[in-house]
C-alpha cells in the first residue's frame, strides 16, 4: 500500500491528491490511518458506544463507491448518507497539518449527528487525518458548537476504578483485621 508522501526537510511542499487517471477512474476507495492526527478538536472522545460501528459500516458503504463518482459529486449533496465533499469553505480550529493544504481536505460523514472524518485522496486511497464526532469543523450551535474533547479512555476505565477502591478497601479491612488480631492477643495476654 502506498504511504502519503513525506516533506522534504527545508523545502515547502505539500501533499496534494493525484488527479483520477484514465486508467484507476473506476477504482473503489480504500482507506488508510497513516495520517491520524489527535488534537484537541479532532478526537474520539464524546463519542456514544454505537459511533465506531457506525463509522466502520459507512466506510464499508464508501469502499463499494468508485472514485469517478465522489469526484463528480455524486455523493455530495446534504440529502445523501455521506456527503462527501471538499473543504474549500471551513474554518479550522487549529492549524493543518505539516503540509496538508484545506482544498484538498475532504469530509466523510457518518451521520448527520454523528459528525464525520476529514482526510485526502490520494489516487483511491483516502487517509484519514481527523475524526470529528463533534462536528467541530464546521462548528454549528445544533450540535453544541465548538467543543474541545479529551484524547479517549479506556473502556475499561469503570472496572479498573472499581478495581482501585477495592484495592483500597482491601488495605484497610486488613489493616483494621491486624489491629483487631492484635489487641485481642493483648486481652489474652492480660
Amino acid at each position: 500500500m502506498k504511504k502519503i508522501p513525506q516533506a522534504k526537510a527545508k523545502k515547502e511542499t505539500r501533499i496534494t491528491p493525484n488527479n483520477i487517471g484514465i486508467e484507476n477512474k473506476h477504482e473503489k476507495v480504500l482507506f488508510s490511518f497513516e495520517a491520524v492526527e489527535k488534537n484537541e478538536y479532532f478526537n474520539l472522545d464524546g463519542t456514544c458506544q454505537n459511533w465506531a460501528a457506525d463509522l466502520f459500516d459507512t466506510m464499508q458503504k464508501v469502499s463499494g463507491i468508485e472514485l469517478k463518482d465522489i469526484y463528480a459529486g455524486k455523493y455530495s449533496g446534504k440529502t445523501s448518507p455521506f456527503r462527501i465533499h471538499r473543504h474549500e469553505d471551513a474554518k479550522p480550529p487549529c492549524k493543518l497539518p505539516p503540509n496538508i493544504l484545506l482544498e484538498d481536505m475532504w469530509q466523510i460523514r457518518i451521520s448527520i449527528s454523528k459528525g464525520g472524518i476529514h482526510g485526502i485522496f490520494s489516487d483511491n486511497v483516502f487517509y484519514v487525518i481527523w475524526f470529528d464526532p463533534q462536528h467541530n469543523l464546521y462548528p454549528d450551535k445544533n450540535h453544541g458548537g465548538l467543543k474541545k474533547v479529551i484524547p479517549p479512555s479506556t473502556c475499561c476505565k469503570d472496572r479498573d476504578i472499581e478495581i482501585e477502591q477495592l484495592k483500597e478497601k482491601i488495605d484497610r479491612l486488613q489493616k483494621d483485621c491486624e489491629f483487631w488480631e492484635a489487641y485481642a492477643q493483648k486481652k489474652e495476654e492480660t
